[in-house]
């Protein structure tokens, strides 16, 4: 049985969707306006992982001018600082994402903000993980019912192209 995920990536959180070989339906209810119904069942813990991410991608501190840190009558710039601290948080993101996914079959990732472009490359590094990774598609931010939708849809069109292909 293969183990199919899906990886939608955001600075704000990753969400990760699996799929089993046998052919999956979440229990999420629809909603006719297109909103998320607020008491509806949680999709279970198997299927559906929400890793939040620490990156703040706008980071002041009081005193602090777009351009300089104030210390008395001296200024430095914080942006080398910021920058190094940003590139730590996203790396520490990128392995708990990477811990979620090392024993799947294959997976997709997607998502609307270039950290996913990101990511990949982190995974490069591993390539083990990165050879079951299928592709990285551009996708709108989307509601946990969306999601789970794309990645069904996307494995089951990548299996057609597959057979078509054999």
């Amino acid at each position: 049985m293969k183990k199919k995920v899906g990886v939608w990536i955001d600075t704000e959180k990753a969400v990760i969707i699996s799929l089993n070989e046998d052919e999956h339906r979440a229990n999420i209810p629809a909603s006719s306006s297109g909103e998320r119904i607020a008491k509806s069942p949680k999709i279970s813990n198997d299927t559906f992982t929400v890793i939040t991410s620490p990156i703040q991608t706008k980071v002041r501190l009081p005193g602090d001018t777009k351009e300089f840190a104030r210390f008395g009558n001296q200024h430095y710039s914080t942006e080398i600082k910021n920058m190094h601290k940003l590139k730590n948080v996203k790396h520490q993101f990128f392995k708990d994402i990477l811990q979620w996914i090392k024993d799947v079959d294959e997976f997709v990732l997607f998502g609307p903000s270039l950290i996913k472009k990101e990511f990949e490359s982190q995974m490069c590094k591993y390539p083990q993980i990165h050879s079951r990774l299928l592709s990285v598609e551009a996708a709108d931010i989307m509601t946990d019912h969306q999601m789970v939708r794309w990645v069904e849809n996307y494995f089951r069109d990548h299996s057609n192209h597959k057979v078509h292909m054999a």
